[in-house]
């Protein structure tokens, strides 16, 4: 029995030669492994081991439940890792010094990729479906009555609806803090009557504080990944002053009562400084010097996707086209997505991981079809040279649309090579200058990400 369980354990780590530490402390056994591409997951299903796996950078944690340390001391006896000393020192500088906000976010969003790729490719077939409608002369209704249309939009859409739960969540666990209070946070961030009220005509104050009026602000990812911290650290001080009859009550109570009042407070007078600052701002710029505008919106867009500003660009790109029966704006939007295409495509190609190379290139689809959110949170924010390749792209596609005044003369949610139809204007060459832009832009984060591998790469050697 003595020799299956170890036997086992040593199937799950992927081999003595992948362990690199073993550890124990208060009934647990952890094990540093070298490649976590090598574990074996199945023998979890097979045996009776409570086992957490944590990738943090290139190290991989598996901690297993070993009451009476003997996985731990067969192990260290076969001369398997080492207890103390270099080997130890080198994990915890790495760890130190790995360690990034960035990072971090990939970790949160990379759990959530199968559903988000689901919903996504949902969403992406019946935006197909409805470019096939527009420009066909056959009935609408003959592909698919409207009410069918309307659950499967809503099937595809519920991933991302529910994206501020499910990042709530993630973020809870990876800081091993309550996962349930997560979720009610998140919960409220689109709460119906929430939502109903901020969006009511009028000013909305909260105890005496101005509150933005756009709902999706409050719940964008960026501002989530705080609150959730705030709460975990708030939830771990809590406890730590807690009398016992309080334990487990006063911190869910403290957090929800207190803490996420004080976040409002501080978001929404936030968001209604740059809901009124943001318009004028933009539409200045866009007067003045737009080749500039377009091109600092090729290079941020993404991160106004993070922090949930994108939302304040939908009214200034419908009045645009009121006023001019154009858009230079959404353009813009459109390189930024095919730029973390390409980023994550390259990325894709440099790794040697199958696992990351098959979320990578259903990524890079999913970005140039629409839906960027995996190639951005799990694939390029991993990195930083990758992320920042994929600004660089949005921003050199961006010049040349601004250079070339390519304009869109249609708005729809549906901002990916499936819009291209979207810039067709007679006797003109917009669409081929579009194409072109998309190309730039795609080529140029993909061949950053891969000259920053490969410098990486001679570093390393040398």
């Amino acid at each position: 029995m003595h020799d299956t369980q170890i036997e086992d354990c040593l199937k799950l780590a992927g081999g003595k030669e992948n362990i690199k530490l073993v550890e124990h402390d208060k009934g647990i056994t952890t094990l540093v492994l070298m490649d976590s591409s090598q574990l074996d997951i199945s023998v979890l299903a097979s045996t009776d081991y409570v086992a957490d796996i944590r990738v943090t950078g290139k190290h991989c944690h598996l901690a297993i439940k070993d009451e009476s340390s003997l996985i731990c001391n067969t192990l260290l006896s076969m001369g398997v890792g080492e207890t103390e000393g270099r080997a130890l020192q080198e994990v915890g500088h790495a760890k130190k010094n790995q360690f990034s906000i960035l990072h971090f976010v990939s970790d949160v969003f990379r759990p959530l990729m199968p559903a988000i790729l689901g919903a996504a490719v949902i969403k992406i077939l019946l935006s197909i479906i409805t470019l096939v409608n527009t420009y066909s002369s056959a009935d609408s209704s003959t592909l698919m009555d409207s009410e069918t249309f309307t659950i499967f939009k809503s099937i595809g859409d519920s991933a991302f609806y529910l994206l501020p739960i499910l990042v709530a969540v993630s973020t809870a666990y990876r800081l091993k803090s309550n996962i349930y209070v997560a979720a009610s946070i998140g919960g409220l961030m689109f709460h119906p009557q929430l939502s109903y009220l901020l969006a009511s005509e009028g000013q909305v104050h909260f105890m005496g504080v101005p509150m933005v009026s756009q709902p999706a602000f409050l719940s964008a990812s960026l501002w989530m990944f705080l609150t959730i911290l705030a709460a975990s650290y708030m939830e771990k001080a809590v406890g730590r002053i807690s009398p016992g009859v309080l334990q487990g009550i006063l911190a869910p109570v403290l957090t929800l009562g207190v803490l996420v009042p004080l976040i409002l407070m501080v978001l929404g007078p936030l968001g209604t400084w740059i809901q009124d600052q943001m318009p004028s701002a933009m539409n200045s710029l866009l007067d003045d010097a737009p080749i500039v505008a377009i091109v600092l919106l090729g290079a941020t867009f993404s991160l106004l996707l993070l922090a949930g500003l994108h939302y304040w660009l939908v009214p200034i790109i419908i009045n645009e086209l009121m006023i001019n029966g154009f858009s230079i704006i959404f353009p813009a939007m459109i390189v930024a997505y095919v730029a973390q295409a390409g980023a994550a495509f390259a990325s894709g190609l440099r790794s040697k991981q199958p696992e990351f190379r098959r979320l990578a290139f259903w990524a890079t689809g999913t970005a140039l079809l629409g839906v960027p959110e995996p190639a951005m949170y799990a694939v390029n924010i991993r990195k930083r040279a990758s992320f920042y390749a994929a600004l660089l792209g949005g921003a050199a596609g961006g010049l040349y649309y601004g250079l070339l005044s390519v304009k869109s003369f249609v708005f729809s949610e549906s901002v990916s090579l499936l819009g291209i139809p979207f810039f067709m204007e007679t006797d003109s060459m917009n669409v081929l200058h579009t194409c072109i832009g998309m190309v730039i832009a795609f080529c140029v984060s993909g061949l950053l990400v891969n000259w920053q591998a490969g410098r990486g790469s001679k570093n390393r050697i040398g």
